[in-house]
């Protein structure tokens, strides 16, 4: 099975949200293949679940934007994220929700212990959600030390899904760990397309970025 694979770079928070919707349309309007993206914010940024109505009072300092996927609040400061794009209904991401969290966390899980980090997958957590994602764990997030240092949310769509994660870990480089983490997937089979945006591509993420406005941080 091929996977497109979008090296890492550094992005505003509203043109890397625009980038996974296009990948996300692309893929489900059998355009495009699943893929496999790395990316950060710059400035640092806050990013918002779908159904949150408003920054917490915390992050209200940097500009935020709300994700496609659902979730809660995420501070994007060096953090590694990722999302993935892939059909829910057959394949190797083929399952219910949680199914295909556990997928896609096994792989993280296994660049992480290659490293020579003990992480595991959470069980899930009885606490009370607050509005930040890292305060509590679900199912098939990742911890080490039972601390959480992986956070993920999806947004399904006819057969096709997109997965948006933050690994908020800081001990192995951005770069290394995204070779890593695509490394697993090759062991799984996938053969890996190595292909950045075209300019043709650039242009058509740009036309989405109304989807997406940045609130604009408030200095109190």
């Amino acid at each position: 099975m091929e996977i497109r694979y979008i090296l890492f770079s550094e992005n505003p928070p509203d043109w890397n949200m625009a980038a996974d919707e296009y990948l996300f349309r692309q893929f489900m309007d059998g355009k495009g293949l699943p893929s496999v993206r790395f990316y950060g914010f710059k400035p640092v940024s806050v990013t918002l679940g779908y159904h949150q109505k408003r920054v917490p009072g915390i992050f209200k300092k940097y500009p935020a934007v709300r994700r496609p996927t659902g979730g809660r609040a995420v501070l994007h400061n060096g953090d590694l994220v990722y999302s993935v794009v892939g059909s829910h209904q057959d394949g190797y991401f083929a399952g219910s929700i949680f199914e295909t969290y556990r997928k896609i966390a096994t792989l993280l899980v296994r660049a992480f212990r290659k490293h020579g980090y003990p992480v595991e997958l959470a069980p899930g957590s009885p606490q009370t959600h607050t509005e930040l994602c890292f305060d509590s764990t679900t199912r098939y997030e990742i911890t080490l030390n039972r601390k959480k240092i992986v956070g993920a949310a999806q947004v399904r769509r006819k057969h096709a899904f997109l997965e948006q994660g933050s690994i908020q870990f800081f001990e192995i480089d951005r770069t290394v760990l995204s070779q890593s983490i695509i490394h697993e997937f090759e062991e799984e089979g996938f053969r890996i397309i190595e292909r950045p945006f075209s300019d043709a591509e650039i242009e058509e993420i740009r036309k989405l970025l109304p989807l997406y406005p940045v609130i604009e941080p408030v200095f109190e």
